[in-house]
């Protein structure tokens, strides 16, 4: 399977077990008890998504969303805050996927890779949560501005669109224009 196909029907899959999880929890259960009230369930509104899906609760404060994983050393698990604590910057761009002009926000890769110990003549994998692997050296995706994002348009990005995040690359860069390497749901990089 192509590697978008496969992340199109990891998100339909995603999608299915959420309507699956929603529709089955929409009312409570029956009662026999005479004095019991049926309590509403609260739904979210659904909203068009154009990468597919149904939306997923994001990670929580203190739970890790990036592991980096240098050949020699510690891996290294990054919460949210600790990841954006590196620094980050914000490029607009035409995200290729929904073909519409974004904002990203997020941390330079080049900074996580550094702070890792990773040289930049390393070749290094990128893994999505669905397992999707991207391989690159170093170099090439720092030489692309290879940006990890952590929101979008100033809001945090959902998971079935691609969060809590992803590598986006600036329109123009030599990566730019390489679909595979713009890793949905990153959760490492890891030095090969």
């Amino acid at each position: 399977m192509y590697p978008r196909a496969a992340r199109a029907g990891a998100a339909a899959l995603m999608g299915l077990v959420a309507a699956l999880a929603t529709a089955s929890c929409a009312s409570p259960p029956a009662t026999d008890s005479p004095t019991a009230t049926a309590t509403p369930v609260a739904t979210a509104t659904a909203t068009e998504n154009p990468y597919g899906g149904a939306p997923v609760d994001p990670p929580g404060p203190g739970e890790a969303v990036l592991v980096v994983i240098p050949s020699s050393g510690p891996e290294v698990a990054l919460t949210m805050a600790e990841l954006e604590s590196l620094g980050t910057r914000s490029v607009t761009l035409d995200e290729p996927f929904v073909h519409q002009r974004q904002e990203f926000t997020g941390v330079p890769l080049a900074t996580v890779v550094e702070q890792a110990g990773i040289p930049a003549s390393a070749e290094v994998v990128t893994r999505a949560l669905n397992d999707y692997e991207y391989a690159d050296t170093v170099a090439d995706l720092v030489g692309s501005d290879a940006l990890i994002a952590t929101s979008r348009d100033g809001a945090a990005i959902p998971f079935d669109q691609g969060g809590p995040i992803r590598l986006v690359f600036p329109d123009g860069s030599a990566l730019a224009t390489n679909l595979d390497a713009w890793n949905w749901s990153l959760a490492e990089v890891r030095q090969a």
